[in-house]
């Protein structure tokens, strides 16, 4: 069985090259699907596993705070956030769009949407992931 080495850099006591990143947690088949928005600066599947494995509730907020993680079918979409964008801005963009467009679950236990989302690149960033959500949700009901 052949296998492929993963590279991880740590330069400075932190991992290097990881990014920045945006998730949301979708209920598979669901009308209103999104069930967490989050952000992270750690490998989004290291994240994912923290939420449905630490036992700290501010660390392991999906489980703690929506214990149906433990058996229901979830998927998680991860966006990179490009360098030249506030993470905790497009975070913000996506959850208002998620909301405006009825996506946000009636079970969603992430942030609150603001609303107050203007027209920026923070905006447009979340747009496209938006549209990629969408286009999964289309495929995975297909």
């Amino acid at each position: 069985m052949e296998s492929e080495a993963v590279l991880l850099q740590v330069r400075d006591g932190a991992l290097a090259g990881v990014g920045a990143w945006v998730y949301a947690w979708l209920r598979v088949g669901a009308t209103r699907p999104v069930v967490y928005v989050g952000s992270t600066g750690v490998p989004p599947v290291v994240r994912t596993w923290l939420h449905l494995n630490d036992t700290d509730p501010d660390i392991g907020r999906v489980i703690a705070r929506y214990p149906d993680a433990a058996h229901e079918p979830l998927d998680v979409l991860a966006f990179p956030v490009p360098d030249t964008l506030s993470r905790p801005a497009v975070k913000s963009a996506l959850v208002d769009q998620l909301e405006a467009r009825a996506l946000l679950s009636e079970r969603y236990v992430g942030d609150q949407p603001a609303l107050l989302t203007g027209n920026g690149q923070a905006a447009q960033a979340a747009t496209d992931m938006v549209e990629q959500i969408v286009a999964h949700l289309r495929t995975a009901s297909a």
